[in-house]
């Protein structure tokens, strides 16, 4: 049986594929069999904790799969007339509830991708990038006990939190990427060429000494177009209103390069809204 790993940190320089290799994993969990035994085990789970009196717990209906994004980066898997994308994630409202700070409800066993966490977890100190970053660290800590896994990348792995570094399980440098075409020029495979490391501690050494004892080498094959699965400028809208973040647990939807939809979001999703609190059936 294939160890189960919690946090599997991904690294590599600026373009090498790192956002295509996370929205590929995603994708492998937005098919059946793996996305409906994830269900099934997660609806135990639910009613479990409803015998302890945990009533409040459900599972919404449009719920499809359990992958979650932050940042809004859009991530999707066709499946012919039954379509499937991911849940954007608001990384703030990511931890323990403490009775005190607004955070959503994550289903157990759920898979959450944390594209260019150096951005939210930054290894330079703040008052307000600690209290969030405590209370997430605190979540990841023990995300083990329902299942929950995450997957996270960067440019520069010393630029995140080393807390966050520590509790990696799995590291991934990704040494590049080749896509394949066939005679007509369509995308027909996308292939990773990367390096695995057990933690970050090994990472280390291998970087000190360069000795090639300490990884393995590793392959990861999409087959298909995975450019079609995946849209890394979803969250650009926020930079036309000088935003950047106010994202909220929601199925996320493409927006491409299209400025009027991107517009549109950002009027639909104020980064100041009249009513103090919003409501939401994944909000404690």
């Amino acid at each position: 049986m294939d160890k189960t790993y919690y946090l599997t940190y991904v690294v590599g320089k600026r373009g090498v594929g790192k956002t295509t290799l996370l929205a590929h994993f995603a994708t492998e969990y937005m098919l059946p069999p793996r996305s409906l035994a994830d269900l099934r085990q997660c609806k135990n789970e639910i009613a479990s904790l409803r015998a302890g009196g945990w009533d409040n717990l459900s599972l919404a209906p449009h719920v499809k799969h359990l992958v979650y994004v932050v940042d809004d980066t859009f991530i999707a898997k066709g499946l012919g007339y039954l379509p499937r994308v991911s849940m954007a994630l608001q990384f703030e409202k990511i931890g323990l509830y403490d009775g005190v700070h607004e955070v959503s409800y994550l289903l157990p066993y759920a898979k959450i991708f944390l594209p260019e966490i150096q951005s939210k977890l930054d290894s330079r100190k703040s008052m307000t990038a600690e209290r969030v970053a405590d209370n997430f660290l605190r979540y990841v800590e023990r995300q083990r006990k329902v299942g929950v896994q995450m997957w996270a990348d960067t440019q520069l792995d010393d630029s995140v939190d080393k807390r966050f570094r520590n509790l990696a399980d799995k590291l991934i440098e990704v040494q590049g990427k080749q896509d394949y075409r066939d005679k007509y020029g369509q995308l027909i495979k996308t292939v990773w060429y990367c390096l695995e490391f057990a933690d970050i501690r090994q990472y280390t050494r291998f970087k000190d000494t360069g000795d090639l004892r300490l990884t393995t080498p590793i392959t990861y094959t999409h087959c298909g177009n995975i450019y079609q699965c995946v849209n890394s400028y979803a969250g650009k809208e926020y930079f036309y209103n000088g935003m950047t973040g106010n994202f909220h647990t929601e199925l996320s939807r493409p927006t491409g390069n299209d400025k009027q939809a991107m517009l549109a979001r950002c009027e639909q999703y104020p980064l100041f809204k009249a009513n103090n609190k919003e409501q939401s059936v994944w909000t404690n």
